[in-house]
């Protein structure tokens, strides 16, 4: 089994539009992206006014309805893991970020389930790849290997690739001028090649 000839992406939990520029340099038409923030999509129709736009808790969608796409792509809400997240942490000096960063806070409870609509996603779709992006700190979840082991069961495989933004770059696309380590997980169904 091989790549489809058109390459199709979904950008779940799509935030501003940056990983959708980064789809579409790369060659991909994003059909579709969806997040529950309202800023975020107003912000991602700004910058992608021909990929089709959701607007909702993607817990409470029916995704059969999702257009089918080669490529799932997805950055499930990191705010309670990361170090940038705004939680309290016991013993340190008080932060300057917001208790729930820049989730109000009814959003900040439904972080949680964001990895699990992955599953759900590859379930119904069963997407040739699916590319998750995060923060390092993901894969210290406690349920993170039953999390991958769900994916497993679908029939991906997969490889992580860490980076930092600061080292990720060339001649037509600039460095970031910040470190933001970043985990990557890319999974393949069984029978399609791994990306390079």
């Amino acid at each position: 089994m091989s790549l489809s000839s058109g390459l199709t992406a979904t950008d779940l939990f799509c935030g501003m539009g940056g990983s959708s520029t980064g789809l579409v340099r790369a060659g991909f038409h994003v059909k579709l992206a969806a997040n529950h923030w309202a800023r975020a999509i107003e912000t991602h129709s700004a910058n992608h006014p021909g990929t089709e736009h959701l607007c909702a808790d993607i817990q409470a969608v029916d995704l059969r309805y999702l257009p089918r796409t080669t490529v799932l792509w997805a950055s499930p809400i990191c705010t309670e893991l990361s170090p940038a997240g705004g939680r309290r942490k016991k013993d340190t000096q008080a932060d300057l970020f917001e208790e729930w960063g820049h989730v109000p806070q009814e959003g900040f409870t439904r972080t949680r389930v964001t990895f699990w609509e992955v599953i759900r996603a590859s379930e119904i779709h069963r997407y040739e790849i699916v590319l998750i992006e995060n923060v390092v700190e993901a894969a210290r979840w406690e349920l993170f290997d039953v999390w991958l082991a769900g994916m497993t069961t679908l029939g991906y495989e997969h490889q992580f690739v860490s980076v930092s933004a600061a080292h990720v770059g060339g001649e037509d696309n600039p460095r970031a001028p910040q470190w933001r380590d970043r985990l990557y997980i890319v999974f393949n169904r069984k029978g399609v090649p791994r990306p390079d």
